[in-house]
């Protein structure tokens, strides 16, 4: 018990994180490898069977949720619970909790709010994670669930089921994502929180990127969400006009 204790506490880090170290680089890696495989075979995977693509959806969606239970779960299971850290209100859970919903559910038009979210969240904590230690902590692994396996899922949903997304969809996304974070900005104020990083930009990425500390923290969340949604719609449009062609040949 004190072996399952410790992996959930992590009062002693036994395999240290390290900023772009070897094992953050190689998750970056591999991430990149999935997902350029998945852009590389997009029309294989549009082709495949509904049934097939459902169960491989359905499958991650419930390891996500497994993973957010018992993140939720163990915090008050071994005495370590912090309301300014461990509710599920940073982005990347509630776009996970959404893309789940949707898979789950087979809601189709919340697919198309939550693929920005899936993006806008977890990049930058892909690239700019802040944890003690790797392997011998349950917060790595959720973090691996929650980001780099909820973008690739999410990426991967988008040419599986070959939603069309429009302008419209693309501003209810950016509204959704402004509204959570004006939202978030009294709340975290109020109880003394940053959640959305909507109070202050952490630690790490200030001492990497200085500057950064003499802007606020909405302009540089809404850069920075910009930017990336602005890299996912240059796909996004190439996708709606092979899916034009393939409507015209058909």
């Amino acid at each position: 018990m004190k072996y399952i204790r410790e992996f959930f506490r992590n009062d002693y880090p036994f395999v240290p994180f390290k900023e772009f170290g070897f094992i953050h680089c190689l998750c970056i890696i591999i991430v990149l490898i999935i997902m350029i495989t998945i852009y590389i075979n997009r029309n294989k995977i549009s082709a495949m069977s509904m049934a097939k693509k459902k169960i491989i959806l359905k499958g991650i969606a419930i390891l996500m949720l497994i993973n957010m239970i018992i993140y939720n779960i163990a915090p008050h299971l071994f005495g370590y619970f912090d309301y300014k850290i461990h509710l599920p209100f940073q982005l990347c859970f509630i776009a996970g909790y959404m893309f789940m919903f949707a898979i789950l559910f087979e809601k189709e038009w919340l697919l198309k709010i939550t693929l920005f979210l899936s993006f806008i969240g977890p990049i930058p904590a892909i690239l700019w994670p802040s944890m003690p230690s790797t392997f011998d902590d349950f917060n790595f692994w959720k973090y691996i669930i929650s980001h780099h396996i909820f973008i690739c899922a999410s990426f991967f949903s988008y040419y599986a089921f070959n939603y069309h997304i429009d302008k419209k969809d693309i501003i209810k996304a950016f509204v959704f994502t402004n509204l959570l974070i004006l939202i978030m900005i009294p709340f975290n104020h109020a109880f003394n929180m940053n959640y959305i990083y909507s109070s202050e930009i952490p630690a790490n990425i200030i001492e990497l990127y200085p500057f950064i500390q003499n802007f606020p923290p909405f302009l540089t969340i809404e850069v920075t969400g910009v930017l990336i949604a602005g890299g996912l719609f240059y796909l996004i449009n190439k996708r709606n006009k092979e899916l034009a062609i393939l409507k015209d040949n058909s």
